[in-house]
């Protein structure tokens, strides 16, 4: 053969290989696209459908469409949620999903769907819980934490009670940024500790007893601790589901809580250790480093225990704290950033805390009879709101109050905690148009 021949071969070889691997690598796979039937979702506020009732937390952890009724949520038009998002991907959205719910501290008889999307989670769930009795408290448990909804262990439980997963089922799985929180109060609320807020002068004091409630103070070294037990829990639980026979888990970390409008209301050493808690730098997410931020924890031990091969990957981790970076800025003005191209208002305000939504300058509005206070971990102000005029404000902790007008998507986020529709949605576009993207499920 002569040598002209050979390189025309070889030629011939790499292009045909090349196109072998785009076939099996590329958005639109031919081997085995995820084409799911069902979507389940686990975890927090991302993905908490809510109860079909405005009262008692009952609503999404956003803004809750446009509610015409004090009673009924159902009347959405699209997806506010991140689960209720990726249902929407697939055909698989309704205005009434499956909300899989405890009734007074037990999960009541349900058939559960085939199709559709199913939710177990749970507005303020935490990965790992660290306090078990909250002595009959009805009012602070539910101040931006745990409390008494059901941890991610309690949902995995049910949900293999419930039959377990299908083979074509998508399981979403959005939990950590309630155990970040829970870390960041007893840290900076820790006893003997004076945290100000963003002026450098006033001090912030997490809601009563709200400390000892969650487990007692942290310092430093403890932080660490902890993230390990919540990093280690939250492996267990996904192990769990893949034994189960779960074939496509989507893990949303948690999101950076120093870019919300509750730690941009603090000052800048309490945002820079709420950061340290979210993501790391490129050089200290080192496997062995016992500061590593919970995003860097997670990172190492998902990647050891189920690494991609060559017969697909079962579980994908997301970062939401770079993404959030991206759509938040990088200061509480927004400047020096991308923020404009998601958003017209700034990431420091909430929708939820301006009337009407779209004033300006923005105007602060009362809620429950109070000024609205972005340090502020109260239920009323990190459970989300209405976005309709004819629903009146209700006075006290499960405090609705209603819109003069319904648009809300210029701002990111709801309340002091949580996203508004447009930034859940945008998160769950980031996660099937990338990373889905490049693990191939799409």
């Amino acid at each position: 053969m002569t040598h002209s021949s050979v390189q025309r071969l070889i030629g011939l070889c790499v292009l045909a290989l090349a196109s072998l691997l785009v076939g099996c690598g590329g958005a639109s796979s031919t081997v085995n696209p995820l084409r799911p039937t069902r979507v389940v979702a686990f975890g927090d506020a991302f993905s908490d459908v809510g109860s079909g009732s405005l009262t008692s937390l009952g609503g999404r952890f956003t803004i809750n469409g446009d509610g015409t009724s004090t009673v009924n949520i159902n009347t959405l038009t699209t997806p506010t949620t991140v689960a209720e998002s990726f249902a929407n991907f697939y055909g698989l959205w309704s205005k009434a999903p499956t909300a899989r719910k405890m009734t007074a501290g037990a999960y009541p008889t349900l058939t559960i769907p085939t199709t559709g999307l199913v939710s177990y989670a749970a507005g303020n769930a935490l990965i790992s819980p660290t306090a078990t009795a909250w002595a009959g408290d009805t009012v602070t448990y539910r101040d931006g934490l745990g409390g008494t909804d059901p941890s991610l262990r309690t949902q995995v439980t049910q949900f293999l009670a419930d039959g377990g997963p299908q083979e074509n089922d998508l399981i979403v799985v959005t939990a950590g940024t309630r155990d970040l929180l829970s870390v960041a109060v007893r840290y900076l609320g820790r006893t003997g500790n004076v945290t100000l807020k963003a002026d450098g002068k006033t001090p912030w004091t997490p809601p009563a007893n709200l400390v000892d409630k969650l487990g007692g103070s942290l310092i430093l070294t403890q932080v660490a601790a902890q993230l390990d037990v919540v990093t280690l829990e939250m492996v267990t639980q996904l192990d769990r589901l893949i034994t189960a026979g779960a074939k496509h888990i989507v893990v949303l970390e948690p999101m950076n809580l120093s870019r919300t409008p509750w730690g941009l209301s603090l000052d800048t050493t309490s945002v820079s250790f709420l950061r340290s808690l979210s993501y790391d730098t490129d050089t200290s997410c080192i496997k062995g480093n016992n500061q590593n931020s919970l995003h860097c924890k997670l990172t190492i031990a998902l990647s050891n225990k189920y690494p991609p091969t060559v017969y697909g990957q079962k579980l994908l981790a997301v970062d939401l704290a770079q993404y959030t970076n991206l759509m938040s800025g990088t200061t509480a003005t927004g400047n020096a950033n991308t923020y404009a191209s998601y958003f017209t208002q700034l990431p420091s305000v909430p929708a939820c805390s301006v009337n009407p939504p779209i004033a300006s300058p923005l105007a602060t509005r009362t809620f429950g009879g109070l000024s609205w206070d972005a340090s502020s971990l109260s239920s009323s102000t990190t459970s989300g709101c209405v976005a309709n005029p004819s629903i009146p404000a209700v006075s006290g902790d499960d405090a609705w109050t209603g819109w003069v007008d319904t648009s809300f998507t210029a701002f990111m986020f709801a309340d002091n905690l949580n996203l508004t529709p447009q930034g859940n949605i945008l998160l769950a576009n980031y996660v099937f148009a990338s990373s889905m993207y490049r693990a191939a499920w799409r």
